[in-house]
């Protein structure tokens, strides 16, 4: 593996951590909201919570080292660069129709069940931040197969 090929899957590994642990830290704020108060609950919660916020604030500082990195790096070719930015557009288009999926869905749910504004923004948000996120790393994934191949 050569060394932009290793900044390039550790960028990777921080983005897929950011979205984990974005995920994991907006589940607890539904579940501080959803669940019955009880002292053991809550303090898991609020622990559980807690380690999501501060590893998505840690993985981003860590993605943004890393991404500046491969930047720098000016060893990638430019059908990788090319590669790269079709991967992202796609991602961000399989974003983009996973969130109105959601969308159209909550709002066909309203007509039978009342839906409170919090966890559908909540809900909105973790799709439109991890689906494109996800879709990216499985996009590029297979492509950095492709390279080493």
């Amino acid at each position: 593996m050569t060394h932009i090929s290793s900044l390039i899957c550790m960028r990777n590994h921080f983005l897929a951590l950011a979205a984990t642990s974005f995920l994991v830290w907006q589940a607890m704020q539904i579940a501080e909201v959803w669940l019955s108060p009880s002292a053991t609950a809550f303090g898991i919660i609020t622990l559980a919570g807690l380690v999501g916020s501060l590893g998505f604030a840690a993985a981003m500082v860590m993605f943004l080292v890393y991404a500046s990195r491969v930047t720098r790096s000016r060893s990638q070719a430019v059908i990788q660069d090319e590669l790269f930015a079709h991967h992202q557009a796609r991602a961000l288009r399989i974003g983009y129709i996973a969130l109105m999926v959601v969308i159209t869905l909550g709002f066909a749910l309203t007509d039978f069940v009342e839906l409170p504004i919090e966890l559908m923004m909540r809900g909105l948000m973790m799709v439109g931040v991890a689906v494109p996120i996800f879709a990216f790393l499985i996009l590029d994934g297979g492509a950095d197969e492709a390279d080493e191949a």
